[in-house]
């Protein structure tokens, strides 16, 4: 019951591990939503807005910075909504995915300012590293996005209903950065080429310097606490 009520309270307190645990439940819900375009276009702004207030949480420290986010966060959900009165314009997509890149970034790098940081090893600063790793997919998901409004020869399917789908970019994001590269989807020219070994590279050395960085932060802090408790003894 005890352990029940701390993973709980660690959801519920936690700066990054709410964010986490909204972008899990993301990406096992929307697979489950009817296909119809309006189910999932409220389901996908519904959860979307849930993700924005959950980044928020975790970038609390610096009350400026906190309130520009708020502001930011007001206008994506706004352009959100007139994205889809306006989805035929690919110059207003442009400019939705643009603002929202340039949200998320905000948002990744706050996460790694804290994740990186000096302060003690916990579950939540190991929650904040995996929703930066999370987030990085995403990230590259409007990178590609744009590619495709920019010119859809840009990617060729496997299957032409591939392209249609409410989510390939990031579906196509993902498999390239943990480096599955189905072969379904490829980029055809030299730019998103250019962005998908970007996407690969930065994927595993995120992986090799967070991992070092944490282990090394936690092997310092054990270090530290042992040196404490042998003073104290003497």
């Amino acid at each position: 019951m005890n352990k029940h009520r701390s993973v709980l309270q660690a959801i519920i307190y936690g700066r990054f591990t709410l964010l986490l645990f909204f972008v899990a439940l993301m990406f096992l819900v929307i697979p489950l939503i009817p296909a119809d375009r309006a189910t999932l276009s409220k389901s996908i702004d519904l959860l979307g807005l849930i993700i924005v207030l959950s980044c928020l949480r975790g970038i609390t420290e610096k009350k400026r910075f906190f309130i520009f986010m708020i502001v930011l966060s007001v206008i994506n959900v706004t352009i959100g909504g007139s994205a889809l009165l306006m989805a035929a314009n690919p110059s207003f997509q442009m400019v939705v995915i643009g603002f929202r890149l340039l949200y998320y970034l905000l948002i990744f790098f706050s996460i790694m300012k804290y994740v990186l940081d000096k302060t003690p090893i916990t579950s939540d600063k190991i929650a904040g590293a995996l929703s930066g790793y999370i987030l990085i997919g995403i990230i590259w998901a409007f990178i590609y996005a744009v590619f495709f409004i920019q010119n859809p020869e840009n990617f060729t399917f496997s299957n032409p209903t591939i392209s249609e789908s409410h989510n390939w970019t990031v579906y196509f994001s993902f498999t390239t950065l943990t480096t599955l590269g189905y072969g379904d989807i490829i980029p055809n020219t030299q730019a998103p080429q250019s962005y998908a070994v970007m996407e690969a590279m930065f994927g595993q050395i995120f992986l090799a310097v967070v991992i070092a960085r944490l282990v090394a932060l936690q092997i310092l802090h054990n270090k530290t606490e042992s040196n404490k408790t042998e003073s104290n003894q003497t």
